[in-house]
């Protein structure tokens, strides 16, 4: 049958179809670990004087791990209704040898949960390399645009003065927070290891007759070769499904840092401001030639909708979990684990491609500030007017009136700084309003020290170790 003819995922085809992820998370990948697992713990059972276990089954194990008969598997799962059984059948059949201690001591969550926690590992840290290398083009945008002065908007409505660069370390301090929430995560993350059915170790123990020691060293030592820096001490049958809902979480905020960048982005283009990449072939609207939508940030904001509202699942999976295990959490966990990662990874992609050709509508940007710069003269006029020993709330009334009644004329006229501070109130600091007004960089503040100082001194040093320099930018299929 054709793909076309039957539903797939469009995440891993359509979004992510070239992603590392897509084989990370896929059957061939779990089955290899499971195989994996089970010949790390053959080793380590060995190592520590196990005589069951002989260096003739792990050779056997080794040569045979990435030979799958797919047919008989799926065909022992139908007859059996266990997947891991079904697998330690298949494996066993062409390692025989070693089918007698294939999986010995061990219940289905040794390879279940160990190998989904690697599978997310591995996941995770393809999504740390792809997440800095969108924050580094963040921050290049940022610094290119550092000294474009454009109207600050509050309520929507315009406000202070502040530059496009600035605006750009704000967004990138969000989605700074939920990389380091993520990375914090990955650098804790623990293993599962080897606990038996209920995670008592039982099974082991008698395995080594009765000596907790070389438990405790078997557990040490495939949570070694797995290469984890952390295991579990404890669990049921199953790990803590917290550590799922933390993983979750961290993604989520990915999902609501880029919402509101892309939300951002959407409106400035809607003013004018701003335009996210737009192909040579493409097409805004079928109906309306003349279109340029902002359909990438908006496909990020659908992507990140769906990241927003994960940890509701993930919190009733891990809510739903009883006693030493129950199986509620096995059917949802296939799906929103690996949907949520890919997912980051779709986002991930095409915010990207969006801050790699985002441009600045520069003449459009500078004609705004213009038609705003009456106004934010007046704010600095009440600064000034202080200075000269004014009362504070008498400037703030004066302007107030002055600058309501100059709005009302906006909307038929250019507003002049020196016709809007006409009133002698003003004669001590209009003069040196007005020149202030020529320059508009004047009214930024330390936007451009505050673009340069947080990616010279937070940005930079958080995402270093992850960035890839020689990154590829990113073409989108779709």
């Amino acid at each position: 049958m054709a793909a076309e003819d039957k539903f797939e995922s469009v995440l891993s085809t359509r979004y992510c179809k070239n992603s590392p992820l897509v084989s990370i998370l896929s059957e061939t990948n779990k089955a290899t670990l499971w195989r994996q697992l089970w010949i790390w713990l053959a080793e380590a059972e060995k190592e520590l004087g196990l005589k069951q276990v002989t260096q003739e089954a792990i050779d056997e194990m080794k040569s045979q791990r990435d030979t799958f008969d797919w047919p008989f598997i799926r065909a022992e799962e139908r007859k059996l209704k266990h997947d891991v059984m079904a697998h330690n059948h298949a494996f066993g059949k062409i390692c025989p040898t070693a089918a007698g201690i294939i999986h010995l001591g061990a219940t289905s969550c040794y390879v279940q949960d160990n190998a989904d926690l690697i599978a997310y590992r591995d996941s995770i840290d393809h999504i740390l390399k792809r997440f800095a290398t969108v924050i580094d083009r963040l921050a290049q945008f940022s610094l290119n645009n550092k000294e474009v002065v454009t109207v600050g908007r509050t309520h929507y409505q315009t406000a202070s003065l502040v530059t496009v660069g600035k605006r750009g370390v704000l967004w990138a301090q969000e989605l700074l927070m939920a990389f380091q929430s993520l990375a914090e995560f990955r650098d804790k993350m623990r293993f599962r290891g080897i606990k038996g059915a209920t995670g008592t170790q039982d099974s082991f123990l008698t395995l080594f007759s009765g000596d907790e020691e070389k438990v405790e060293a078997l557990d040490e030592l495939v949570t070694k070769k797995a290469n984890f820096a952390n295991r579990f001490l404890i669990t049921g049958q199953t790990y803590s499904r917290q550590q799922d809902s933390q993983l979750v979480f961290s993604l989520s905020l990915l999902g609501a840092a880029a919402k509101k960048v892309c939300t951002d982005i959407r409106v400035l283009q809607a003013f004018g401001e701003l335009l996210e990449p737009f192909e040579k072939d493409q097409i805004g609207s079928s109906a309306m030639p003349y279109k340029k939508n902002p359909m990438k940030s908006e496909r990020c904001c659908a992507l990140a909708r769906k990241l927003i509202n994960a940890p509701q699942e993930a919190l009733t999976i891990l809510a739903d979990q009883g006693l030493e295990r129950t199986l509620d959490d096995s059917a949802g966990r296939r799906m929103l684990i690996p949907d949520v990662l890919l997912t980051a990874e779709a986002l991930l992609t095409t915010l990207q491609n969006i801050f790699e050709g985002l441009t600045v509508q520069t003449d459009n940007v500078k004609k705004i500030v213009e038609d705003e710069i009456a106004f934010l003269g007046l704010e600095k006029a009440m600064m000034m007017l202080t200075e000269e020993g004014v009362d504070r709330q008498q400037a703030h009334a004066v302007i107030r009136k002055t600058a309501l009644e100059a709005k009302q004329l906006q909307a038929t006229q250019k507003v002049d700084i020196r016709q809007t501070m006409a009133d002698p109130f003003f004669n001590s600091v209009r003069d040196r309003v007005v020149g202030l007004v020529n320059n508009p960089i004047n009214f930024t503040g330390r936007c451009v020290s505050q673009t340069e100082n947080f990616i010279a001194k937070e940005l930079k040093p958080t995402i270093s170790k992850y960035l890839n320099q020689s990154a590829a930018k990113v073409q989108l299929d779709v």
